[in-house]
C-alpha cells in the first residue's frame, strides 16, 4: 500500500465557487443548463442539457465552469450517485440545480481524481451520515465535503490511475450498449413477424380483448375505493403489486405485503403466472407479464390485469402488441378525455387485437426465450464489471492499484 499525504478537499478544491466567468460575458450569450435529471447516476455523465442565454437565467441556480465537479447533496440523488464532471459546456459555462455541490480542482488534484474519489460507495455512505435536514429534506453540508480527507498521490500517478479506472468503465460501457442493442431485439422481432397484422394487411382474425380473455372477468382493474387502505398494509405476507414492479420487469422488488386474511378477502384481484398487467394511470400503458414463480399477492388500484385464453393467445404475444406505438396511440385515443389519461377496465375491453395462430405466436415466444437466455448472460457479465469497478475505485485510493 501506498503512502500518500491526505489533504482536505477544501484545500485542494474551491467547493461552491461564486464565479463561473459569466460575469465576463455578454447577457445574450448561450450557456447550458443543468437539471438534476440531466446527471446520469450509473456512469456519472451530463446527459440532454439544456441551452439557456445569460439573461435568461434567474438568480439562485449554480453556477461552474468547464471541468468542474457537480456533486448531489439532497436524499435520494446523492445516495443514487449522481455526481459528474461538467464537460462540452455552452461557451464553457453552466448553471443547475440548487441541490448541487460544485467541487473547482485546484492545481493539486485532477477533477478525473475528485470525480472517482466522491463516487465510491463507501465515500456516500459517509456523506449521508453528515445528513441535515428533515426526512426526504435531508442534504449533505459543504463542510462536510471541505472536512473530508482526500488522498493526493503525484499528478502523474493520480493520471495512471484514472486511466485504469476510465478503461474500466468503458467496459460497463460497452456491455451497457450491448444490453440495449438485445433490448430492442424482441420488439423489432415482433414487428417483423406480425407487422402485416398490425397493419391490418393480412387476414388474421381480430377480437375485442374481451373476447381473448378467459371471461368477462379476465380483465379486472386495481381495487378502487376504501377496500385497500393503507392500514391494510403489512410488513409481510403477500404482495401488492404496482406500477414499481411492471415499470422494472421485477416481480422481487417491492414493499408492500398485506396480511393472509386480507388476501383472502381480495382474492379477485390476485394474480397469476400468465397474467398480462398494464398500468393504467401516471406511468400509462406500461405492461409486464406474470412470471412462472411469482410470490402470492393482488394488484393495486394502478394496475389492470389481463388473464387470456391461452388457446386462443399467448401472453407474451398479448405484452408485445400492447408495447407497439400504434397500440399505445390507441389506448391513450381511448382514455381521451379522462382524467391524466386514464385508462379503465371498460375502455380497455373496446381494444381490437389481431390473433395469429398459436404456432406462429409459440414461434415468437421460442425466439423471445432464446433472447432472455441471452439476457441473463449479459445481465452476469454487466454484475461482474460493475464488481470490478467497485473494486478498482476502493484500492485506487487505497493506494493498492
Amino acid at each position: 500500500m501506498r503512502q500518500w499525504p491526505y489533504k482536505a478537499i477544501g484545500e485542494v478544491c474551491d467547493v461552491n465557487p461564486k464565479q463561473n466567468g459569466a460575469e465576463r460575458l455578454a447577457p445574450n450569450t448561450t450557456v447550458s443548463f443543468v437539471p438534476m435529471s440531466a446527471v446520469d447516476e450509473t456512469f456519472g455523465e451530463i446527459i440532454g442539457t439544456e441551452t439557456r442565454r445569460l439573461e435568461d437565467i434567474g438568480s439562485g441556480y449554480t453556477p461552474f465552469c468547464e471541468n468542474d465537479v457537480l456533486f448531489a447533496k439532497i436524499t435520494p440523488c446523492m445516495e443514487n450517485g449522481k455526481t459528474a464532471i461538467a464537460r462540452h459546456l455552452e461557451n464553457g459555462i453552466g448553471y443547475g440545480s440548487t441541490e448541487f455541490h460544485v467541487l473547482r480542482s485546484k492545481k493539486y488534484v485532477m477533477p478525473e481524481w475528485v470525480f472517482a474519489f466522491v463516487r465510491q460507495p463507501a465515500f456516500r455512505e459517509q456523506a449521508k451520515a453528515s445528513f441535515t435536514g428533515t426526512a426526504g429534506q435531508q442534504r449533505v453540508p459543504a463542510d462536510f465535503l471541505k472536512q473530508t480527507l482526500l488522498p493526493v498521490p503525484p499528478m502523474q500517478e493520480q493520471e495512471r490511475i484514472v486511466r485504469i479506472l476510465d478503461e474500466a468503465d468503458q467496459l460497463r460501457r460497452l456491455r451497457a450498449e450491448a444490453d440495449r442493442h438485445t433490448d430492442g431485439l424482441i420488439p423489432a422481432m415482433f414487428y417483423e413477424m406480425f407487422s402485416g397484422a398490425i397493419a391490418n394487411r393480412l387476414s388474421y382474425p381480430r377480437h375485442s380483448l374481451e373476447e381473448v380473455c378467459i371471461s368477462p372477468a379476465g380483465i379486472k382493474a386495481g381495487p378502487f375505493g376504501s377496500s385497500l387502505k393503507k392500514e391494510s398494509y403489512t410488513n409481510q405476507g403477500p404482495r401488492v403489486y404496482g406500477q414499481e414492479q411492471i415499470i422494472a420487469g421485477d416481480f422481487s422488488i417491492g414493499d408492500y405485503h398485506i396480511s393472509k386474511e386480507k388476501f383472502d378477502e381480495m382474492r379477485a384481484y390476485s394474480v397469476s403466472p400468465g397474467d398480462v398487467l398494464i398500468s393504467l394511470v401516471g406511468t400509462f400503458g406500461k405492461v409486464a407479464v406474470v412470471p412462472e414463480h411469482v410470490e402470492p399477492g393482488i394488484i393495486n388500484p394502478r394496475l389492470i390485469r389481463i388473464r387470456v385464453n391461452q388457446r386462443m393467445i399467448l401472453p407474451m404475444f398479448l405484452k408485445h402488441f400492447l408495447e407497439l406505438n400504434e397500440t399505445q396511440t390507441q389506448l391513450q385515443s381511448l382514455a381521451r378525455g379522462q382524467t391524466m389519461g386514464v385508462l379503465n377496465a371498460t375502455l380497455l375491453r373496446e381494444l381490437t387485437v389481431p390473433v395469429p395462430s398459436l404456432e406462429q405466436q409459440n414461434a415468437f415466444a421460442a425466439r423471445v426465450a432464446e433472447i432472455r437466455g441471452i439476457g441473463t448472460e449479459q445481465t452476469a457479465s454487466r454484475r461482474r464489471l460493475d464488481d470490478l469497478f467497485q473494486s478498482l475505485l476502493h484500492r485506487a485510493f487505497q493506494g493498492e492499484l
